[in-house]
């Protein structure tokens, strides 16, 4: 009889399980499951899904499974070509890629459609205090780790770095965490990304080691932004981190933005960015910089949006600019 009786839970939480999955087919041509393209393990972005996800699935009835990407090129090229449902990108990025420009080398990712504002990402570095290095300044002829290839710090601080006139002796490619353990062991100077605040690595190497934080000097960020006018000048707020508890920290940021292929339904869509920003203390309790998922931020999107969004925001009645209306 206990037997008997186990055996019908188990039945009743599969169903409920089955259920509570299969929400989203109330609408016929909705996807039954989802991925999202993040980055690698450890970063924002990885972080960020897993509270995207959650909201899905809790709120949408999705199943959601977040995937390790090589960050916003790779996720753009991923959603371009529809091997990805959602995919999170940065401004300069989905930008080059949608007119084929930079890491696009000519070929043109059109099929790309954003959805919603995630966060502003900002440029930051650190270093080992033992190291000396205290400024954006003290990395000539220094190792410097620039994240993955294809992620937003590979692609654009070899850039800032020639721009300003610094030459590092040499700049490593690998995930955050990865970057970070080189640091540790000597075999890099210091580590740079673009990334939202604050940063985990920081926060986390501060615990246990003494760490100068820095950023892009406003003259330096000058400098830059005349090549790449989808960037814009920033501030890290005092107390961030420990080690800049007294004082901001001036660098260059960007927008992230949350992106589906052109041929997503549009209910679906709709639907998603209601639940979204209903349910934003999700993304919210995942992440601090999703304090910054609001509605009216998505008109600072690099290219147009999908038409279920365009849609949700014209009913909340945020002015669509014409450049992000798909022709």
């Amino acid at each position: 009889m206990k037997r008997f009786t186990a055996m019908l839970c188990v039945a009743a939480a599969t169903l409920l399980l089955t259920v509570s999955l299969g929400g989203a087919q109330t609408k016929p041509g909705w996807p039954k499951s989802v991925n999202i393209g993040a980055a690698p393990i450890g970063g924002t972005y990885y972080i960020w899904a897993g509270g995207f996800a959650k909201l899905l699935h809790d709120k949408m009835g999705i199943a959601a499974s977040v995937e390790a990407t090589g960050g916003p090129v790779h996720n753009t090229q991923l959603v371009d070509s529809n091997q990805m449902t959602f995919g999170m990108v940065t401004a300069a990025p989905v930008w080059e890629g949608w007119h084929g420009e930079g890491w696009a080398k000519g070929k043109k990712h059109q099929n790309v459609r954003a959805i919603f504002p995630m966060y502003t990402s900002f440029f930051h570095m650190y270093a080992l205090k033992k190291t000396g290095i205290k400024s954006i300044h003290d990395l000539g002829g220094k190792n410097v780790g620039v994240g993955p290839v294809g992620s937003t710090a590979a692609q654009y601080w070899p850039p800032l770095y020639e721009a300003i006139g610094i030459k590092p002796g040499r700049m490593a490619n690998a995930s955050s965490s990865d970057l970070n353990s080189q640091l540790k062991d000597g075999m890099i100077d210091a580590n740079a990304w673009i990334i939202g605040i604050p940063w985990v690595t920081i926060t986390e190497i501060e615990t246990t080691h003494e760490v100068n934080v820095f950023g892009v000097p406003s003259k330096d960020a000058d400098k830059y932004l005349a090549k790449s006018p989808f960037f814009s000048k920033g501030v890290i707020p005092k107390g961030t981190y420990k080690s800049a508890k007294d004082s901001d920290i001036e660098t260059l940021a960007l927008w992230n933005f949350m992106t589906v292929h052109k041929d997503t339904p549009d209910d679906f869509v709709y639907e998603t960015l209601k639940k979204t920003f209903e349910n934003v203390d999700i993304l919210i309790t995942t992440h601090a910089s999703a304090k910054e998922t609001k509605p009216e931020f998505i008109i600072h999107s690099p290219i147009p949006l999908h038409p279920g969004a365009v849609k949700y925001y014209k009913e909340k009645g945020i002015k669509i600019p014409d450049k992000l209306i798909a022709k």
